[in-house]
């Protein structure tokens, strides 16, 4: 009896748990929804989202990002981007290499980051947040006000985006 058919179907399964488990921690661990008097304080930051896949190359980014190993997330993001992905998959990779470059202060090569990534996915709510996040976080107000507002008008419910909203007032 040939046992690939069986070998497929657990892959699946697999996959499928894994993406679960990373959406969950990405979730929880990055994007929690904020309290009245965390929002309220003049310390809260705008928090940065990434995006897990069924592809293991952009997962591997996901994984150091969600240890607070940024660095090593971007050198996986970097490589992830050199492996021929489709275009979702090369969208999400860029708009985590915004995450990951954002979180290391490097505001001038995340926002071309995400700019990456909504060139190649203009309605992704991910990229237009960490946009969001980087352009507050380099002092530019304005403009991260109108990414998050951007980002909301494509998903109203993320709690990623609530939160931002709250800290950017």
């Amino acid at each position: 009896m040939n046992a690939s058919p069986q070998k497929s179907v657990l892959n699946t399964i697999l996959l499928a748990a894994i993406a679960t488990t990373l959406t969950a921690s990405v979730i929880i661990g990055v994007s929690g929804t904020a309290s009245a008097g965390e929002a309220a304080s003049a310390d809260a930051a705008p928090r940065f989202v990434v995006e897990q896949s069924r592809k293991r190359v952009v997962n591997n980014g996901v994984i150091a990002y969600m240890k607070g190993d940024y660095s090593k997330a971007a050198a996986f993001n970097r490589d992830a981007l050199h492996q021929g992905l489709k275009t979702t998959h090369m969208a999400v990779v860029y708009s985590n290499q915004c995450a990951a470059l954002g979180a290391q202060g490097l505001y001038g090569a995340a926002l071309d980051a995400c700019d990456k990534a909504l060139k190649l996915t203009p309605a992704n709510w991910q990229a237009f947040s960490n946009r969001a996040a980087v352009n507050w976080l380099s002092g530019d107000k304005l403009q991260a006000k109108q990414d998050i507002i951007s980002a909301k008008a494509l998903d109203s419910a993320a709690p990623e985006i609530t939160y931002n909203m709250n800290v950017f007032g």
